[in-house]
């Protein structure tokens, strides 16, 4: 077995921010902005007429509400706000030689996982893909997953993301002993500090970081910001293609989830900055 660190990585705030941020992204507020109006609407205009100050402000939000969903539910605007994150970093040459990969958690499916008892991966299943590529094309060098603890009060076997991963990572062939677990970050840019520590890199060493590609510039920052900028960043699981467009690309759902992923990044950018966690609001290859 590789090398493993632990600890209690605060899941509990990590937790309640997913949730935070699941009832204030740009689609939970476009609704709420239009459940609000009509809800508005109808009881002032109940009570004090359809040319009430309250009915025309309950109008207001329905409009605004309802242009946003249409806007950026029934054409493809978040698209554009994807490419300018997933274009940010392109997908680096063939290197002569890697000391380590590193795989960031996030794409694994803990509760589907502990349910059905088998490693379930969601839509960011690429990552592993795209890494355990890299490690068939670079032998000598360590796969390093970083993610949170392997085991969680009350969860199953496979119930955290870092049990996912192992039951993945040790069950196709790897050398165990080129893997190494980093279980104590908790988001970001916990990965670069920790990785960091744990592994030492050698001045000259060419290490690899394999995210979603709409994730890479946040991680790029972190990266950079932990005194690591010779990290070369392997930006995988891209969603967007500009100008290769179908019926798909008008899917009111699918562009929403993509305007609450892409605004996620571009918040977490601007929130890393604003808080000194980062030095650059957009960084640059």
């Amino acid at each position: 077995m590789g090398l493993r660190v632990s600890r209690d990585p605060g899941g509990t705030w990590l937790s309640f921010r997913w949730l935070l941020w699941s009832l204030a992204s740009p689609s939970q507020v476009l609704l709420a902005l239009v459940v609000a109006g009509i809800l508005l609407t109808l009881v002032i205009r109940h009570r004090a007429g359809p040319a009430s100050r309250g009915a025309r402000i309950g109008a207001a939000l329905t409009l605004v509400g309802g242009a946003g969903l249409a806007l950026f539910g029934f054409l493809p605007v978040s698209h554009y706000s994807t490419h300018l994150l997933e274009s940010r970093f392109p997908i680096p040459e063939p290197l002569a030689d890697v000391a380590g990969i590193i795989l960031l958690a996030g794409s694994e499916r803990p509760g589907a996982s502990d349910a059905f008892g088998e490693p379930q991966l969601g839509e960011q299943g690429s990552r592993y893909i795209t890494a355990l590529r890299l490690a068939n094309r670079y032998p000598n060098a360590r796969l390093i997953y970083t993610g949170g603890s392997r085991s969680a009060p009350g969860k199953g076997p496979l119930g955290t993301q870092s049990a996912v991963a192992t039951a993945i990572l040790e069950s196709v062939g790897l050398d165990p002993a080129r893997i190494v677990y980093e279980l104590e970050s908790n988001d970001s840019c916990d990965h670069p500090r920790n990785v960091r520590a744990l592994v030492q890199p050698a001045a000259g060493e060419h290490w690899v970081v394999v995210t979603t590609a709409m994730h890479m510039p946040r991680v790029v920052a972190c990266f950079r910001a932990a005194g690591w900028p010779e990290i070369i960043p392997y930006p995988t699981d891209f969603k967007v293609e500009l100008g290769s467009w179908d019926i798909s690309t008008f899917q009111v759902v699918d562009n929403l989830r993509l305007l609450d992923a892409s605004m996620h990044e571009w918040v977490g950018l601007l929130y890393y900055r604003l808080t000194g966690r980062i030095q650059e609001l957009f960084p640059a290859p």
